[in-house]
C-alpha cells in the first residue's frame, strides 16, 4: 500500500510527463513571452508620446523682453528639475485684440493650448478654465517670480555669481538605501504576484476533465484524495518551475546580445538587498513557491467543485480579482513603519509570501523567513486537507473518513 507521498509524487509525475511532452506545452512556453515583448516594445514606443501629450502647452503673448525672460526661466528651472515639471511655453505674436486672441487660441484644436498667458512680468494674465488655476497657474508663478528675480538682481548689479557645491562622497545613505531597497521589495512582490497569476490559475480547470470522463473515480479508488490534490499541485509547479526556467534562460540570452538597449531601458539598482542578492534570489524561489502552492490549492479546491468548463470562466474573474486584492493589499500594507498592519500581512497565509521578500529586501535577519517558510507549508496542508474533504462530501457524496490532519489512505464510497 502507497504511502500519501508515493502516491501523490506517483499523480505528480502522471500530469507533469502527459503536460511537458505535449505540444501544447510549447503554446504554453511562448504566449507568456510574446505577450511581455509586445508590452515592453508599444510601452517603450508609446511612453514618449503619452508624456508629451499629458504636459500642458501654454501660449505666450506678450511683448519679445517679457517672453525672452519666461523662457531663460523655464530652462533654468527645468535644469534642475525635468523637463515635464513645467508646461511648454510656445510663443505667439500679440494681435490687435489680445482677449479675442486669447479665446481663438484656446478653442483652436490644432494648436492644443491649455492656457493663454499675457500681459507683462508685473502684471501677467492668464486666461483659462479653471483647471488651469492648478498646475499650470501655480508652475507659471514660479517661472514669472523667477524672471522678475533675476530681472531685478541683474538691474541692481547684485546678481550673485553660481556656487558650486563641494561634494564629500559618502558610501551609502540610510534614505537612499531604504528608498532602493524598497524598489527592490517591490520589484521581488511583482515578480512573485505576475508568475503566480499566471500559472496558478491554471489549476482552476485542472479536474474538471478528469471528474467528466470519470478518470476520478479511478483515481480515488486507487490513491487517497489527499494523495491526488497533492500530486496534482506538484506537477503544476514542476511544470510552473520549468516554464521559468525557460524564460529566465531566454531572458539571459536577450540580455547578452541586447547589453546595451537593457541597459538604456531599465536601471539596475547598485544596492542589494539586506540579506545579500544570493539569499534573497533564493527566497524569491522559496517565496514563488509557497505562494503558487497557497494560491493553487486553493484554486485546485474552488476550482474541483466545478462540473464543467463554463462554470471554471464563471468563476475565473472572481479568482483573478482575489490575486489583484492580496496584491494591492500587501504594496500598500507591507512598509515597517506600518507596525502591526505589516506583521498582519506577513501572518496571514495568502499574503505572507509576498510580504515576507519585501522584507528579506529591507532587513538582514534570517529566522522569520523559516518560521514564515513553515508556516506558510502548514497552511498549504491545510487546503489541500480542506479540499480533498469538501470534495468527497460535494461531489463523491460519502462522509468524511478521519480528522483534519489524518492524512490516511481513503477510498470513495460513492460516485458523483
Amino acid at each position: 500500500m502507497m504511502s500519501l507521498l508515493e502516491a501523490s509524487w506517483v499523480i505528480a509525475r502522471r500530469d507533469f510527463i502527459a503536460s511537458v511532452f505535449s505540444r501544447t506545452f510549447i503554446l504554453f512556453l511562448i504566449a507568456p513571452m510574446l505577450l511581455f515583448a509586445f508590452a515592453a516594445f508599444f510601452g517603450s514606443v508609446t511612453d514618449s508620446q503619452e508624456r508629451a501629450a499629458l504636459q500642458p502647452t501654454v501660449a505666450v503673448v506678450a511683448d519679445s523682453a517679457t517672453t525672452d525672460a519666461l523662457v531663460q526661466s523655464r530652462v533654468r528651472l527645468v535644469a534642475g528639475t525635468s523637463e515635464q515639471s513645467f508646461p511648454i511655453l510656445r510663443i505667439v505674436a500679440p494681435a490687435e485684440h489680445l482677449s479675442a486672441q486669447a479665446q481663438a487660441l484656446l478653442a483652436d484644436q490644432s494648436g492644443g493650448y491649455s492656457a493663454v498667458l499675457g500681459g507683462t512680468l508685473d502684471h501677467p494674465v492668464l486666461t483659462g478654465p479653471t483647471k488651469a488655476d492648478g498646475y499650470v497657474a501655480n508652475r507659471l508663478q514660479l517661472l514669472i517670480d523667477d524672471a522678475r528675480r533675476t530681472a531685478a538682481l541683474r538691474a541692481a548689479n547684485a546678481a550673485p555669481p553660481p556656487a558650486p557645491i563641494e561634494r564629500v562622497v559618502t558610501e551609502q545613505a540610510a534614505g537612499n538605501l531604504q528608498m532602493i531597497r524598497r524598489g527592490i521589495a517591490r520589484a521581488g512582490q511583482s515578480i512573485i504576484f505576475t508568475a503566480t497569476m499566471l500559472l496558478a490559475t491554471l489549476l482552476l480547470s485542472t479536474l474538471v476533465e478528469e471528474k467528466t470522463n470519470k478518470v476520478i473515480e479511478v483515481l480515488a479508488a486507487a490513491v487517497p484524495l489527499d494523495a491526488i490534490f497533492f500530486g496534482k499541485l506538484l506537477a503544476m509547479l514542476g511544470i510552473s518551475l520549468v516554464g521559468l526556467t525557460l524564460w529566465a534562460a531566454m531572458a539571459g540570452i536577450g540580455y547578452t546580445f541586447f547589453l546595451q538597449v537593457f541597459r538604456d531601458w531599465v536601471t539596475l539598482p547598485d544596492v542589494a538587498p539586506a540579506v545579500g542578492w544570493p539569499i534573497w534570489i533564493v527566497l524569491v524561489l522559496l517565496y514563488f513557491t509557497m505562494n503558487f502552492l497557497l494560491l493553487g490549492a486553493l484554486f485546485l479546491g474552488i476550482g474541483a467543485q466545478a462540473s464543467n468548463i463554463r462554470e471554471i470562466q464563471t468563476i475565473s474573474m472572481p479568482v483573478t480579482m482575489l490575486q489583484l486584492l492580496v496584491f494591492f493589499l500587501v504594496i500598500t500594507v507591507a512598509a515597517p513603519t506600518l507596525g502591526a498592519l505589516a506583521l498582519t500581512v506577513d501572518i496571514v497565509p495568502l499574503t505572507s509570501p509576498m510580504a515576507m521578500i519585501a522584507f528579506g529586501a529591507e532587513s538582514e535577519m534570517l529566522w522569520p523567513h523559516l518560521l514564515a517558510l513553515a508556516w506558510q507549508a502548514l497552511w498549504v496542508v491545510v487546503i489541500i486537507r480542506i479540499s480533498s474533504r469538501l470534495f468527497r462530501r460535494t461531489v463523491f457524496k460519502s462522509a468524511s473518513d478521519g480528522a483534519l490532519f489524518s492524512f490516511g489512505r481513503g477510498k470513495a464510497k460513492g460516485s458523483a
